[in-house]
């Protein structure tokens, strides 16, 4: 069924600014996936969906195969991990291509730290430092773990009044400290009044450090915009806030401190909280950020602070000036629904623009719609982030809501199905020959699947018994292959070390 195994293109290795030019330019082949047909940098930038079975080689086929070309190609990224043995996976990567000097893994054992708060106050930049930000950072994060079924006014409510809260401690804190920590953030939230008699109490005025914050705002000396924005927050905190209702309180204050909380101890204190000696814009020198906290090891907090990273990422990525510096860089999530929030879907936008070729790989469909937190919200959701990856691999794999969905996205067309029938009479000819035999032929049209749904459950999955080729069928919006005039392309990849 596959007609060509894919091959890699050379990396270019001039230095000369011409030979620059053509190795970032948008229309260079990354990859072939027929003899005719080029995968180039512009493909990679517009986006890729990988789908397949647990066992299906989408890691180990297409994946590495994609992966591979990017570092060839000079290509810096940010590597999300879901599984232990990724770290593994990105060295022996980089080590085939030459490219372990560039390499970075954020980890416990490693010696780089990403202060996150204190890198988003103090970048370079339009926008550093800016309440707003600092709020979004908190609320991205807080979009994964506060996802709830269905779509409702009330989730709106809670994402209004989570901000409000975080928009205030954000620019109290900042202009009674001149800075803004996660733990002085933390400590702030915790120890606002609760009711009017708080505010009486010498007690809590000694303890609260939101009491304090409000009395060194009040001395410091501020423009005429800061005075404003302090008095808008001290009236929230001793006016607005005590006048919550306690249960509506209460569940605001727990939703940002319990992920707050695990930022706070251990490992995720030490890489994200004390200091900064690796940032994202070394990506677009080439380096390759890893974070090597994986979901299936450190659960929530893991998810959390790379959820938190990408973010960042993005937003420096997009913030660059590609007529400076237009080497492409690559965002990676294997298991990707874990990572994916409705932010990815803006960044998808303009990721071309920004020459960031975004790569999420995943089981099936409905991993999308339950990590997006099921019902109509998130199925819309997952199709808009979808819709915005515009290259699709399809790998071996018997979730029909997947392979029905991909038949869709082949698309139908009319097709010529032959029939033919035969009859006899038992009456024997004129001459006394065999008896009267009529053969009847004919057919019809039908809009049929250019690929059917079956079609998917049977590709090869790599491994010995496989030649260690796997099979997989690509599809890109607005594209005809050369090697069969359709929309789908059949390709061969290899798992051998290349």
């Amino acid at each position: 069924m596959m007609k060509r195994l894919l091959s890699v293109i050379p990396r270019v290795t001039s230095r000369d600014s011409a030979a620059a030019d053509s190795a970032y330019g948008l229309d260079r082949p990354l990859l072939l996936l027929s003899r005719h047909d080029p995968w180039r940098i512009r493909d990679a930038c517009e986006g890729t969906a990988i789908f397949g079975a647990t066992g299906s080689g989408k890691t180990s086929g297409s994946g590495a195969a994609i992966a591979k070309a990017f570092l060839r190609s000079e290509f810096g990224g940010l590597v999300l991990t879901a599984k232990p043995d990724e770290r593994v996976s990105w060295q022996q990567y980089c080590a085939e291509t030459g490219r372990s000097d560039s390499l970075r893994i954020i980890s416990p054992e490693a010696p780089w730290r990403f202060n996150f708060l204190e890198y988003e106050a103090t970048r370079p930049g339009a926008g550093a430092g800016i309440t707003e930000n600092l709020v979004g950072l908190f609320c991205n994060v807080l979009e994964v773990a506060e996802r709830k079924n269905g779509s409702s006014s009330g989730q709106d409510y809670w994402q209004r009044t989570l901000r409000q809260l975080l928009r205030n401690a954000i620019d109290l804190l900042h202009t009674a400290r001149g800075r803004v920590s996660l733990p002085e953030l933390y400590q702030l939230i915790s120890s606002a009044p609760q009711c009017h008699d708080d505010l009486q109490s010498e007690r809590w005025q000694d303890q609260s450090l939101c009491f304090k914050c409000v009395a060194e705002g009040e001395r410091k000396s501020k423009t005429a915009m800061a005075s404003a924005d302090f008095e808008m927050s001290a009236r929230y905190w001793f006016d607005e806030f005590p006048n919550i209702a306690d249960k509506t309180r209460s569940i605001i204050v727990s939703t940002f401190t319990s992920m707050c909380d695990g930022f706070l101890r251990g490992v995720l204190r030490e890489l994200f909280c004390t200091t900064t000696n690796i940032q994202p814009e070394q990506t677009l020198n080439g380096d390759i950020l890893l974070v090597d906290l994986p979901v299936k090891e450190y659960s929530e907090v893991g998810q959390f602070a790379q959820v938190l990273t990408k973010y960042i990422w993005q937003r420096a990525v997009e913030r660059r000036n590609v007529a400076e510096n237009a080497r492409p860089v690559f965002l990676w999530a294997d298991e990707a629904q874990y990572f994916v929030t409705s932010s990815d879907m803006q960044f998808q936008s303009t990721a071309r623009s920004s020459r960031a070729a975004t790569v999420y790989l995943t089981q099936n469909l409905p991993s999308y719609y339950a990590a997006l937190g099921g019902g109509d919200r998130a199925r819309s959701e997952a199709d808009c982030l979808l819709g915005c990856l515009n290259s699709k691999i399809f790998h071996a794999n018997g979730d029909s809501v997947t392979n029905n969905w991909a038949a869709e996205l082949f698309s139908r067309s009319w097709q010529f199905r032959g029939s033919a029938s035969t009859s006899s009479s038992s009456e024997r000819g004129p001459f006394g020959n065999s008896p009267n035999q009529q053969v009847t032929a004919g057919g019809n049209q039908s809009l049929e699947y250019n690929v059917l749904p079956r079609e998917f459950t049977t590709l090869r999955r790599g491994g010995p018994e496989n030649d260690l080729i796997v099979e997989g069928i690509v599809f890109q919006g607005g594209r005809l292959w050369k090697a069969t005039g359709g929309s789908q392309l059949y390709a061969q990849f290899s798992q051998k070390a290349t």
